[in-house]
């Protein structure tokens, strides 16, 4: 074993180094001791397995690349709290991507321009003009910390970013800035903007053929196409919706197959493929992936420029080693994981997976190739190619399936069939719309031609990965959760949603927050948690309890949805009411003292139910109220009820007691009255509490008025999302996800 390492080091010293480097940065991320510790045991190992030279190598390419890493780090640190104690004021910066947004708010990365933290990337909430990469802005405005993930299981966003280089968030005030765009960023973004035109011109902006087209050509995925991407993702083949060194590959085989039927020699060939990789990179975006490909396509076809046989895991190991070398974060991000080991995976694997199919391209043992017919070389050929097609999905499918199951809870088996079924028909896409890009400036009837015979094949990849993401088996999520709990989740401008899980016993959401807040929050944090809801349950017609409607059943099988009132004014409530039965979804409707039954043997009861038919009233004014009962204990949720629903309930002279109140807040009225919470009597209560809008904020003095009354208060402001549990002593536990807080609550 030691012979066969020493050897393999020898081959692919580069590879062997970007090793050793990114074993150092992973202990670096914990310290820098720990970092250079790692890279004086690997320089050890380097001695074993070849020379002192390999062993010093390593150690001071480990040692390199770990005082790059922390100096860049403690760089960040100091410029975002140097930003944030200065609080805010002018700001100047340039745009290193093209900002994201609409409706006069946009999101960019700032590489600051002067002031005292000159060279501090920023992320730039603006308003007015949106800026393309490479125009400076100016604004006032102040610097706030980055985002802290409130909910278990949502996306980190201030991780991602910190990894980044992000050092702040500066917010822009309501005046809009000032935005100056050179005129060689304005051709950039020009440019960008005609191909992103001319590859789906002739085709409905909004059609899910244009959607596939541009998601596969440029990357840019649909926002509110929860259901086609999820055809993708589930068939493993969600990659296609990324420009990454499958497209890259995809491309440089086009320009490739087009300069050997031209006749262009294979050297002078590659000094054309790279401008043109490079080219296609730089107009479909410069996402992270397709620069990392560019580099290493162009670093492995540069052998042939030299003379040199080309060695795959060579040039992977190059352009990772220059990479971490520059900036060691890289190596923390899921993205630059799954490109390079991938690849890895693929340089590996692929001799191994080759032997497992090599029966499919065996030729017939006792018929020289002499006497083949053409049908049966051709038929040779094509087992040959279909061998090959399988060993490589094969490697990449054992090379990205622990990094998928890690990073993402799904595992996908069918995508070993799924991307042999779809790369025939993406290639064909692909070389489709470049040629309608390069058709359309002279000839745009030809090109938009060219883009309707292109819509079938889009329509063949969605009906193709839908199909195969259908087959049992698949796919499956490795995240379950095995003991029940009800899950309170912290959104903002007082949206909110809530789910109640019993593991693999079911789960129902108790309103689903706001369009965006589901989208971004609610949804990723329940596929994290392995929940899969098939019921919905709504409180009121609000448009921030109710997730935007038909997201919500695009992206969870939901069966059935209980609605508080027949019709309202709302058109997202109208989506539920007059789309959610054409969807296959069964409505019911909240009835006075009706009980549902839930998971883990719960049952919900309906305490108050609004007028059905009278959509004139505030929403805030028809919200119906629940109690849940669960292994004894009674939770109640009122939403965002004001004093004249509680009067109501209290008019009834009905039984309202409860262990715990999940309380929002009345637009226009009080929340929570003494009368009520005396009826109640609550020993806890979760508020929500957001600074904006001011009608969703907790007052603090009513906080102060409920603990001196004994009631515990949960403050959401503070604690995050609230995770309610049972544990096997019947004890009710109720713990924050920011603050880390803890509260036991006994039978009383």
């Amino acid at each position: 074993m030691r012979a066969g390492l020493t050897a393999f080091f020898g081959r692919h010293p580069m590879f062997a180094a970007a090793l050793a480097m990114a074993g150092c940065l992973l202990l670096a991320d914990r310290g820098m001791a720990a970092g250079c510790l790692a890279a004086g045991v690997l320089g050890g190992v380097g001695v074993v397995f070849g020379n002192w030279r390999r062993g010093l190598a390593w150690a001071l390419c480990g040692t390199l690349a770990v005082g790059v890493f922390t100096w860049r780090n403690c760089r960040r640190d100091r410029a975002g709290a140097g930003l944030l104690e200065s609080g805010g004021g002018q700001a100047e910066g340039r745009v290193l991507t093209d900002a994201k947004g609409g409706n006069g708010s946009w999101v960019a990365p700032v590489r600051l321009v002067g002031g005292p933290y000159p060279g501090a990337k920023v992320s730039w909430q603006g308003r007015g003009e949106t800026p393309v990469a490479g125009a400076r802005v100016r604004a006032r405005g102040n610097f706030v910390p980055l985002p802290l993930r409130r909910n278990p299981g949502e996306f980190d966003q201030g991780a991602w970013l910190r990894r980044q280089g992000v050092a702040a968030v500066f917010r822009a005030t309501l005046s809009s800035g000032r935005v100056s765009t050179g005129w060689l960023a304005a051709l950039g973004a020009r440019l960008r903007r005609e191909f992103r035109t001319a590859v789906t011109a002739g085709l409905p902006d909004d059609s899910q053929a244009a959607m596939v087209i541009r998601a596969v050509v440029i990357g840019d995925i649909p926002p509110d196409a929860d259901e086609l991407v999820a055809a993708f993702r589930n068939s493993g083949t969600l990659h296609i919706f990324s420009v990454s060194g499958m497209h890259v590959a995809m491309v440089a085989s086009i320009a490739w197959l087009l300069l050997r039927w031209a006749g262009v020699p294979r050297r002078w060939a590659v000094l054309v493929l790279l401008p043109f990789i490079f080219g296609y990179t730089w107009i479909s975006g410069n996402s992270p992936p397709a620069l990392r490909s560019a580099w290493m396509a162009s670093v492995f076809l540069g052998a042939f420029v030299f003379r040199r046989r080309p060695d795959l895991l060579n040039a992977l190991g190059l352009v990772l080693f220059a990479a971490l070398m520059w900036n060691g974060n890289l190596l923390f991000q899921p993205g630059v994981q799954l490109s390079y080991g991938v690849v890895a995976a693929i340089a590996l694997g692929t001799p191994w997976a080759s032997r497992r199919f090599a029966w499919i391209a065996r030729p017939e043992p006792y018929l020289p190739p002499q006497l083949l017919t053409r049908w049966q070389k051709f038929h040779l050929r094509c087992r040959r190619k279909l061998a090959q097609s399988l060993a490589v999905s094969l490697a990449a499918l054992i090379g990205s399936t622990p990094l998928t199951a890690f990073h993402f809870g799904l595992v996908t088996p069918i995508s070993l069939i799924a991307n042999l079924a779809l790369m025939p028909l993406v290639f064909v896409l692909l070389a489709a719309a470049l040629l309608a890009a390069a058709l359309h400036p002279w000839a745009p009837r030809a090109a938009a031609m060219l883009n309707q015979a292109n819509a079938v094949v889009a329509n063949a990849c969605v009906t193709s990965a839908s199909a195969l993401a259908a087959i049992p088996g698949g796919h499956f999520s490795i995240r379950h959760q095995s003991q029940p709990f009800l899950l309170i989740y912290d959104l903002d401008f007082g949206a909110a949603a809530a789910c109640f899980s019993a593991g693999p016993g079911g789960a129902v959401m108790l309103d689903c927050g706001d369009r965006n807040g589901f989208k971004r929050r609610v949804m990723p944090s329940l596929r994290q948690l392995g929940a899969t809801p098939d019921a919905v349950v709504l409180s009121h017609p609000d448009g921030r309890h109710l997730g935007g409607g038909a997201q919500v059943w695009a992206a969870f099988p939901i069966r059935q949805v209980l609605l508080p009132v027949a019709r309202a004014r709302s058109p997202a409530y109208q989506a539920w009411v007059a789309e959610a039965p054409r969807a296959g979804l069964r409505t019911l409707l909240a009835a006075p003292h009706s009980v549902l039954p839930m998971p883990d043997a719960a049952r919900l009861e309906i305490l108050h139910a609004p007028d059905p038919l009278n959509p004139v009233t505030l929403a805030d004014d028809r919200v119906a109220i629940f109690r849940l009962h669960w292994r004894g204990w009674k939770l109640l949720f009122t939403s965002d009820a004001g004093m004249a629903t509680e009067t109501k309930l209290l008019d009834q002279a009905a039984d309202l007691s409860a262990d715990v109140i999940i309380a929002g807040h009345h637009s226009r009225d009080r929340s929570l009255c003494d009368a009520f919470l005396d009826q109640v009597q609550p020993a806890a209560i979760i508020a929500s509490n957001e600074a904006f809008p001011s009608g969703e904020r907790l007052d603090p003095a009513q906080a102060a008025f409920w603990r001196a009354s004994g009631i515990q208060v949960l403050d959401q402001a503070q604690t995050g999302a609230v995770t309610l549990t049972i544990d096997p002593a019947g004890d009710l536990l109720l713990e924050g996800f920011v603050d880390k807080s803890s509260l036991r609550l006994k039978r009383r």
